[in-house]
């Protein structure tokens, strides 16, 4: 095993020709709640289509399993 030493990383980030800052606009929370609601929507359609295919799949073996043994 080598061991060499890890070359370290110069920051190249840098402020661009002066560019503005963006300002923080106020509906942000509001953007933000709605954002996080859709999130759960989203989490909750995605577990039920879930539980509801594993069911399925379950019960198919389920049946295969009793017609073929």
């Amino acid at each position: 095993m080598v061991h060499e030493p890890v070359a370290e990383l110069r920051s190249t980030a840098t402020v661009h020709g002066g560019a503005p800052l963006v300002a923080v606009d106020g509906d942000f929370d509001t953007r933000w709640a709605a954002w996080v609601a859709r999130g759960r929507v989203h989490d909750r359609r995605v577990r039920r289509r879930f539980v509801v295919s594993a069911a399925v799949i379950a019960i198919g073996g389920a049946i295969a399993f009793a017609f073929l043994a």
